[in-house]
């Protein structure tokens, strides 16, 4: 199945789960010990429902938001994941090319496979970067100057990941 023929998420998750190795969809598909963070995740947001408002005129919608103080075309953008390098190589220029031209942010991960200033020269003004807090001090300070002389516009801090 190509991803254009799909009809829903379904679909998609069983065409990944034919062509990706299984190492790798067993990383983007699961989730941590007994999984059960993922399964609260998809109840929740299964819960959410989209009401159609009928006879509205949409033509002067308008879903700009402005985050850390530039305005981005909708409230939402792409989130980060690690070693998507595992996806397909070059896929997070791809994802960060696609936020730039769709006019929202792309965060790339801490884990990524790519510089954080390749990321940056692609998405100047739509890249921000996730950090992972290293044992040793330096190194995030060293992450955080990196993605800072490269232009990244925001820092998001990982803290589900225990450092001491």
């Amino acid at each position: 199945m190509k991803a254009e023929d799909a009809i829903n998420i379904a679909d998609l998750h069983r065409a990944a789960k034919r062509r990706m190795p299984r190492v790798a969809f067993d990383y983007f598909e699961g989730g941590v010990e007994d999984e059960h963070g993922l399964q609260r995740n998809e109840r929740a947001f299964h819960a959410y429902r989209l009401i159609p408002r009928y006879l509205v005129d949409v033509a002067e919608a308008d879903c700009t938001t402005t985050l850390f103080g530039r305005t981005y075309a909708a409230p939402f953008g792409i989130t980060p994941t690690g070693v998507g390098g595992l996806l397909r190589p070059g896929a997070d220029r791809m994802l960060a090319q696609a936020a730039a031209e769709a006019n929202i942010p792309y965060t790339l991960s801490g884990l990524s496979t790519t510089r954080l200033e390749d990321i940056a020269a692609v998405a100047p003004e739509h890249a921000w970067y996730q950090l992972y807090g290293a044992r040793e001090r330096r190194i995030s300070e060293d992450q955080i100057r990196r993605a800072d002389d490269a232009g990244m516009h925001a820092l998001m801090f990982t803290v589900d990941v225990p450092v001491v």
